[in-house]
């Protein structure tokens, strides 16, 4: 305790020149005052540290005396005497072992260093303390406080932390361990969470040096789970030593067995073959008793012996038990002092042999035990029958035997009367009574506490009454009598009941098999799903005759759509859970994963099919009303006649079975109906593809405008209404995004369908679908626009500038992609408005080539056409300020770039119109994008280039575009002329370098959003949209200022998923997106941020594809290389996002950083095709 002064310093701190004070001696004497006051403190601190130590030692010398002395659970010495019964445990070993006489102590007193320089530190354990801990290194102050259980027969030995710290006892236990190792299989580590962690990993690795399979059985009880994994990864464990002896009650004994089978609960679905990788617990080596276990029938009762081993025995895990257990030696054997053999095996006086106490039923017990394992008894359930009996199941889920365990404990010593027991129900047949016993310690015979022992041998209880029997017909039991039949015709519950003789301390194992009828109805089922193994089956040849949109209405089918059929169907409403996402079998599949994964036995789904059928007659009775699903419909109730005749929790496991395999098989069946790239490629791309099947189905109330009657083969099926008796054709619509956009208006959006036509149609292989959109949405034009929201082309507005945009480069996509597929631009297509001003006509009354249809679009725009929208007011849009009903479209004739709009519309994809009153942005777009947007001028120079090769190709028939000039006759642009021009200023108007002095400049080594906006600011933006126009039109861009740009993106747009919409650093930038908020915010009030800031994953597929073009462009092999390893990894977290995600695809946008947005759909068409083309480009390197 002693301590120093440096007075130098003192006199640095202390000692100065003090105004108040007039000589030199009045400074020494404040700062003497001082110094001293200071100490005092410290000294005062000191002083309250070691009371405190001090009192904490009191204190815990005062409990280790109630525990040994006085406790109930403590060992209840009877008299205080040393070395063995001490008032409190030393903490050292003297050289004269422990003190043999007081006066010893004055050799510590004396400071006698030889003396102190033998005594050694006993170990010990400190509850919840930290095991990584070393209590007994310098400075800590466990030993003076006496916070540690010691363990007096060993020392604390000395590691260190490294092998230099002491090497002569490294080297001692090192051999140690390698005599361990080539004797014996394995090893218990003793108190492992006391030893070094270092220290034992180095030995138990030299260990396995030496025997590769040395096992490794550890005594590990750190108090947090996170420690005990690390000494297990760290060190090898094999397995944890469990004590049962821990439970204090039957209740807690039977959590444990749970806790350390390797079961799952019955009832339990069979795991898939593609499994999640999950922590597991750490396997148990499960301990009736331990060495070090203080003696049960002391502490508990003898008849505590036979149930606790019984109860030990049904855990689905390695079991062990100590020598003495078995013989009823009824206090505990010392290993350190027992001096005493134990008995030899044999039939004479003295020996013990099979039917020397419990010995017999442990065998048994044993038996029992290997049994269940090897027969496959992996399930396993713990109930209480009463306060003191317990009732353990193993049950097979194969054959659906089960064993039933009825343990009557006897944790404290029995009385005349215990409780009673109330009957047990039995769902299957009683086939045998494995085992049955008692046993009954007669203490007015034999008080155990008077027990005398053996100077010879370590002997047991000899007047214990034990009754055993093994294989035993029911009506010869002991323990229990049945009430009710048990013959297999006899389909109600067997009843038992426990007689008197089922005292504590019995036990009995019956073996229960299910019933006939029952039995042949998992036969059934399974020769049901080997249906699915094989090609040639019936439900294979049903599957086999369901096309894609069949598939849609199996799988998936949202709410509004299945509304929209009007056959009073709906999605399924599950209590206590709610609704569906979907109507098909994906919905289902979303909760049984979960449910498999968690083993999630109370999940509502799981209790709903225990309560009854409803659900398996709402999947077969949709699927047969539709003529195409009707045979599947008829399968599915078939298969479910025999699952609803099991036993109530049977059922889910068998739902599970016929729904998980079918559900794989049509998965598969769509798969094999797609393309190559497809059917060939990895989950993630199969599992994006589906995403195809889900969102392109035949809506009623979303119909496309009619085909022309004249159109060539292939034609859309066509149907007759049976109320209207109108031919319907029966073409499917792709629908923007799950679950806001799934029917009436909003479903068909012609930008949406246009953006993911290449990936969810062309690279799927769905090419008659993907035609039949381009020639539905092209007879639409008008004032060479397409409308966005199609409404059935009736009440559509032509607000939308880059529509046809994005219909012009999917019609160049289907023309490169489909075997022959210019011969689409010779397609007729049926006009809805031929002229600008024209009605609506008949399908058929106009119809006009496709290539006609495209050679308009481009006239219009060369042509500078405004107009006003049709029926503009409040009535058409109730948010638009009035200027924003009117539109232009044209073509820059000096640049080529097309433009249009004004600043109170918003024409391109960035639509959103501010509609609050509260925070002024009502009529206000937060995007205009009006001018030059860069997308647009990226699909018109595709197009444009497209049409050349087409046109020398001789299959499109215009080389130039004539427009008129008035009164001043006509002009004639050459497409390539169009295409030299906006090649040679893109650069030029679009690149921001670093020499740019414009005030309007935030970023440089960017490129601009738009040129030539009425807000002019707005053109020098940080956006995303340039990405879209380097993958489309890389021709335009320079590749070294494209790679500063794109590696801009990376560091500042790039989010975990999404791209974020607007630069961080833009006062308009708000990157959480919440539609309701209607706040006085005018950047967020209403969604207005909707495109400044969220950030959206189409762009993403843009942003990875742009990289991976640009990178084959630079001048280094090892920069593809790098960018292949960051696309890739991109991709995995949206691997994650779609299996995390209950719709099963890419959702429209994500919140700052990844964060999930409530607003947002869950899935959207563009998104999951753009990450379909990014990983089309990826298997293209």
């Amino acid at each position: 305790m002693k301590s120093f002064i440096d007075l130098d310093l003192a006199e640095k701190i202390y000692f100065y020149k003090r105004e108040y004070l007039s000589t030199k001696q009045e400074w020494i004497n404040e700062a003497c005052n001082q110094l001293r006051n200071r100490l005092n403190y410290l000294n005062t601190i000191v002083c309250q540290k070691l009371n405190e130590n001090l009192t904490r030692a009191i204190d815990n010398c005062i409990a280790s005396c109630r525990y040994h002395f006085f406790s109930y659970d403590g060992p209840k010495y009877k008299i205080l005497s040393l070395p063995s019964t001490p008032f409190v445990g030393n903490y050292f070993y003297y050289p004269n072992e422990e003190f043999k006489h007081p006066d010893e102590i004055n050799h510590l007193i004396e400071n006698d260093l030889h003396y102190q320089s033998f005594v050694m530190a006993h170990n010990g354990w400190i509850i919840n303390d930290d095991p990584l801990r070393n209590f007994a290194d310098e400075g800590q102050e466990s030993y003076l406080r006496r916070d540690i259980l010691q363990w007096s027969d060993l020392i604390k030995l000395r590691f260190g932390t490294k092998y230099e710290d002491c090497p002569s006892l490294y080297n001692y236990m090192k051999e140690y361990t390698r005599l361990i190792a080539t004797t014996f299989h394995g090893c218990r580590l003793d108190n492992c969470h006391s030893t070094p962690l270092w220290f034992a990993q180095e030995m138990m690795d030299y260990a396995r040096e030496i025997n590769p399979n040395f096992y490794i059985n550890a005594e590990l009880s750190t108090g947090n789970i996170t420690s005990d994994v690390r000494f297990i990864n760290r060190i090898g464990i094999n397995s944890i030593l469990k004590e049962s002896h821990r439970a204090f009650d039957p209740y807690e004994l039977g959590q444990m067995i749970s806790l350390v089978s390797e079961s799952d609960p019955i009832g339990s679905f069979n795991k898939s073959r593609i499994c999640k990788l999950l922590q597991t617990k750490p396997y148990a080596w499960f301990y009736d008793q331990t060495h070090d276990n203080p003696c049960q029938i002391e502490r508990r009762s003898v008849e505590d012996s036979i149930t606790r081993s019984a109860c030990v025995a049904m855990a689905n895990c390695s079991t062990g038990s100590n020598r003495g257990y078995d013989e009823l030696i009824p206090h505990h054997i010392d290993v350190v002092h027992e001096t005493r053999f134990y008995s030899k095996w044999g039939y004479q006086n003295k020996q013990i042999n099979e039917k020397t106490a419990i010995i017999s039923i442990k065998k048994s017990l044993n038996k029992l035990h290997m049994d269940l394992f090897q027969q496959g008894f992996t399930q396993l359930m713990v109930d209480q029958l009463s306060t003191s009996a317990l009732l353990i199941t193993r049950h097979n889920p194969e054959t659906h035997k089960s064993v039933l365990l009825i343990s009557h404990t006897s944790f404290f010593q029995p009385s005349g009367k215990w409780e009673y027991i109330n009957s047990l129900s039995i769902e299957g047949v009683i086939d045998d009574i494995i085992l049955e016993a008692s046993i009954n310690h007669p203490q007015e015979r034999e008080p155990v506490r008077n027990f005398q022992r053996s100077k010879e041998y370590i002997n047991g209880l000899e007047q214990t009454k034990i009754y055993f029997r093994e294989n035993v017909l029911i009506e010869q039991s002991r323990c229990i009598r049945l009430k009710s039949p048990n013959s297999p015709d006899y389909i109600g519950f067997r009843t038992i009941e426990f007689t008197n003789e089922f005292r504590p301390g019995s036990i009995i194992a019956l073996q229960i098999s299910v019933l006939p009828q029952i039995r042949q109805s998992i036969i059934n089922i399974k020769q049901m799903i080997k249906q699915f193994s094989n090609s040639t089956s019936q439900f294979n040849k049903i599957v086999k005759n369901l096309t894609l949109i069949d598939l849609e209405r199996v799988l998936y089918r949202t709410s509004a759509e299945e509304q929209s059929d009007g056959k009073s169907f709906d999605v399924y409403i599950i209590p206590d859970y709610g609704k569906l996402n979907y109507c098909g079998l994906q919905a289902i599949i979303t909760i049984l994963d979960q449910i498999r994964l968690f083993n999630q036995l109370k999940h509502p789904l799981v209790l709903n099919l225990k309560q009854g059928n409803w659900l398996m007659n709402y999947i077969s009775n949709r699927l047969k009303i539709y003529s195409n699903t009707k045979q599947l419909g008829e399968w599915y109730d078939n298969v479910f006649r025999y699952i609803n005749s099991l036993s109530r929790l049977m059922i889910p496991i068998y739902f599970d079975l016929i729904i998980r395999n079918s559900y794989e098989l049509l998965l598969e069946h769509g798969s094999s109906l797609m393309s190559s790239f497809i059917r060939q490629s990895s989950i993630f791309i199969r599992s994006l593809a589906q995403t195809s099947i889900q969102l392109i189905s035949i809506v009623p109330n979303s119909r496309l405008p009619l085909l022309s009657p004249n159109l060539c083969e292939p034609r859309p099926f066509e149907e007759k209404n049976e109320q209207t008796f109108e031919i319907i054709q029966q073409i499917p619509s792709l629908a923007t995004g799950f679950p806001y956009f799934a029917s009436d208006i909003w479903r068909n959006s012609s930008r949406n369908t246009f953006t993911s036509l290449r990936g969810l149609l062309l690279l799927t292989g769905r090419y008659e679908e993907a035609r039949y959109l381009i020639l539905s949405y092209g007879g639409c034009l008008r004032h060479g626009l397409i409308p966005n929201l199609l409404a059935d082309g009736k009440i559509s507005r032509f607000n939308s500038r880059d529509s046809v945009w994005w219909w012009l480069y999917s019609v160049s996509n289907y023309t490169n992609i489909v075997p022959d597929g210019y011969k689409i631009l010779s397609d007729k297509v049926s006009r809805l408005y031929p002229t600008h001003d024209s009605p609506i006509q008949p399908v058929g009354s106009h119809d006009q080539f496709l290539y006609d249809v495209i050679h308009e679009v481009l006239r219009c725009h060369l042509q500078l056409l405004s107009f006003r929208e049709r029926g503009a007011g409040h009535s058409l849009d109730s948010n638009m300020n009035d200027e924003g009903f009117n539109n232009q479209i044209g073509v820059d004739s000096k640049t080529g770039f097309v433009f249009g709009g004004n600043r109170w519309n918003c024409g391109t994809w960035m639509d959103k119109m501010g509609s609050s009153e509260k925070a002024s942005n009502k009529g206000h777009p937060a995007t205009p994008r009006d001018g030059s947007a860069i997308e647009l001028i990226a699909l018109c120079r595709t197009t444009v280039s497209w049409l050349i090769h087409m046109n020398k190709e001789n299959y499109y028939p215009y080389d130039s575009v004539e427009t008129s000039l008035g009164t001043s006759g006509k002009t004639k642009l050459l497409l390539t002329d169009w295409l030299n021009r906006i090649d040679e200023n893109f650069e030029k108007e679009f690149w921001i370098d670093e020499s740019n002095t414009s005030g309007f400049v935030n970023r440089k080594q960017i490129y601009k959003d738009t040129i030539n906006s009425t807000l002019q600011w707005t053109d020098y933006q940080l956006r995303p949209n340039f990405l879209i126009a380097a993958v489309i039109a890389p021709e335009m861009f320079n590749k070294t200022n494209i790679w500063l740009a794109l590696k801009q993106v990376e560091t500042i747009l790039l989010g975990k998923y999404g791209i974020k919409t607007l630069d961080p650093s833009d006062y308009n930038y708000v990157g959480d997106y919440v539609n309701d908020d209607d706040s006085h915010d005018y950047k967020r009030a209403h969604g207005f941020n909707y495109h400044n800031g969220p950030e959206w994953l189409w762009l993403t597929g843009y942003y990875l594809r742009a990289k991976l073009y640009w990178s084959k462009q630079q001048s280094d092999s090892i920069t593809l290389k790098e960018t292949i390893k960051h696309i890739r990894k991109i991709i995995s977290l949206h691997i994650d996002l779609l299996n995390l995600n209950d719709w099963k695809g890419l959702p429209e946008l994500t919140n700052d950083d990844g964060q999930s947005c409530s607003y947002s759909c869950y899935i959207q068409s563009c998104s999951c095709a753009t990450f379909l083309e990014v990983l089309y480009d990826l298997s293209k390197i």
